[in-house]
């Protein structure tokens, strides 16, 4: 499904339905623009801004795509972007239809930025992203109880069925990373809700300096490094920055807790291109470049694997 395959005037309807939202104009226009590269932005549903021309009020709309369930646990999703809006670190949920794929919420438009990597250069920013990440993490468990190791052997074993292109070192990628698994396996881990997606166009930030995170389309309840690692491999190109934000999360450095963050930012690099690389194999959206971004994540967590301090961090990591 794109944009122009959503049908605009049962959408109208369906706003018109909302509270306060009967009367007026009604005009439903695309919000942003869809990117599958290099920031995935928009891209697991269609997303849409509904104005009504009475009172210049306006909501955004996120209409699933047809090939999400290819990837994402709808349901989950949904019941986790509410819990944000709740704890009022997410834009405040109006309406979440799961049979329809609908998920209705404020337009944090006027005043508000999406994130780059320009704004994880400054502390406050950061530490407010982690603070309602670990908000997110008191709650109870959510359905969905898959961590970034258990979804990389679900994606690989896709891929392979649908014959995508991958690169010639994927089995060796898959296959270090299920090293790094069967370590982790040993650990003893508390699991919490999480967000699961540490892409910092998944922020929102606003004039004054609040952030609210978006897409909960990867939320599941695992180990809350996790969380964290996917956020610091994206946010940082560098260690001593990525050890900065940790330390500042922890109150101190814990090494092994650390070196636990990083890899789970590993696997969710390899995560992700596999992803990119079932979508490109997959999804009617031919439009979308898919592989181009599946090749930057395999990219990324190929140079971290073949990095000699890869095995040290994997070693020290209790």
């Amino acid at each position: 499904m794109t944009q122009s395959d959503v049908d605009v005037v049962t959408l109208r309807d369906r706003v018109a339905s909302l509270p306060g939202w009967g009367t007026g104009d009604i005009v439903i226009e695309p919000a942003i623009p869809v990117l599958a590269s290099p920031s995935w932005r928009g891209v697991d549903g269609a997303p849409w801004r509904a104005v009504n021309k009475a009172n210049g009020e306006s909501i955004f709309i996120k209409v699933m795509h047809g090939d999400a369930e290819l990837y994402i646990d709808v349901p989950c999703a949904f019941e986790a972007a509410q819990r944000a809006s709740d704890l009022g670190i997410g834009p405040r949920v109006i309406m979440a239809d799961v049979q329809a794929g609908l998920l209705v919420m404020e337009d944090l438009n006027q005043g508000w930025r999406v994130g780059t990597l320009e704004r994880m250069l400054e502390p406050a920013i950061v530490d407010a992203v982690i603070a309602a990440r670990r908000l997110f993490q008191t709650g109870t468990p959510l359905p969905s109880r898959k961590s970034v190791f258990d979804e990389i052997e679900h994606f690989y074993a896709a891929v392979l069925s649908a014959k995508a292109q991958l690169p010639v070192d994927a089995q060796w990628l898959v296959e270090e990373l299920r090293f790094a698994a069967a370590a982790f396996r040993t650990l003893k881990v508390t699991p919490a809700p999480i967000h699961g997606d540490g892409n910092v166009s998944n922020i929102l930030i606003s004039d004054t300096g609040e952030v609210r995170l978006i897409d909960w389309d990867r939320a599941t309840t695992a180990d809350p490094l996790q969380d964290l690692g996917s956020f610091l491999v994206e946010a940082f190109d560098q260690e001593p920055e990525a050890r900065d934000a940790f330390v500042r999360y922890t109150d101190g450095l814990d090494e092994a807790a650390f070196n636990r963050a990083r890899i789970y930012g590993v696997a969710d690099d390899l995560r992700w291109g596999l992803i990119g690389a079932l979508l490109a194999a997959k999804s009617a959206r031919n439009t979308l470049e898919f592989y181009k971004f599946a090749s930057w994540r395999f990219v990324r967590c190929r140079m971290a694997v073949r990095e000699p301090r890869f095995g040290e961090m994997l070693r020290r990591i209790s």
